[in-house]
């Protein structure tokens, strides 16, 4: 994969260094272990660590507490793009929930996601009874490599499995260098994912609930209002 990038992509990249390894990632991948979703998810990174690129990937929370990433859905889109792609995402998986980064847009994603669910139930591709999952905003701490280190270890510790090969995502932490000015995506919707469904991982992290701007009043998920209650509505600090 390192001289496939380097040959044909142009974009060489080092061999060690980086958080984790491909024989780690190699040794995650788990396509036949049976396994009960207790939480399903899908994560939305719509930054694109500043490339065009839009993280959305699908995954549960499974027994043991133990992460599983299922689908990649990650490439270059527009708001419009990855908000539908979300939805159908969320759709396809019967997630209960979507996260998306506290720290980048929050308001944004909400309003982009709801009016994605709304549209995609006019055209006939979403049924019309069925409830938006809830928009949590997960806040991770500030920096790559603080908000990334984490769960790289989650993944030493098997606390993290790969639902087959995720090439491009596999790339991203097997070739990221702390040094790196670039942020890429696939590592910024892995921790939204794994923070939003184990957030005791990072101690002191942050999981909110999008403000009530957006998209309209009852769009907040399955219960019809923001989770937690109005007093837990701005954001809940989760310890260990």
């Amino acid at each position: 994969m390192r001289d496939w990038h380097a040959l044909s992509q142009g974009d060489p990249q080092p061999s060690e260094g980086a958080l984790v390894s491909r024989d780690l990632l190699r040794s995650i991948r788990d396509g036949i272990t049976v396994v009960e979703p207790q939480k399903i998810a899908v994560s939305i990174d719509p930054s694109g660590g500043g490339r065009d690129t839009a993280g959305v990937i699908g995954g549960f929370l499974g027994a043991g507490n133990r992460v599983w990433i299922t689908r990649d859905k990650t490439k270059a889109m527009s708001s419009a793009e990855w908000s539908r792609t979300a939805c159908l995402l969320a759709h396809e998986t019967n997630a209960g929930v979507i996260y998306v980064e506290w720290n980048f847009g929050r308001d944004m994603c909400t309003l982009a996601i709801g009016t994605a669910w709304q549209a995609l139930q006019d055209e006939g591709r979403i049924p019309k009874g069925k409830l938006m999952p809830m928009i949590d905003a997960v806040s991770a701490k500030q920096g790559k490599l603080l908000r990334a280190e984490p769960i790289a270890q989650q993944m030493v510790e098997n606390r993290v499995r790969l639902r087959g090969a995720f090439v491009d995502l596999e790339n991203d932490w097997a070739t990221w260098q702390p040094t790196d000015s670039d942020s890429p995506g696939w590592i910024d919707v892995s921790c939204v994912l794994v923070y939003g469904l184990i957030p005791e991982v990072n101690q002191g992290a942050i999981v909110h609930a999008p403000l009530p701007t957006a998209p309209q009043p009852g769009r907040f998920g399955r219960s019809g209002r923001p989770p937690g209650g109005a007093a837990q509505a701005y954001g809940r600090r989760i310890g260990k």
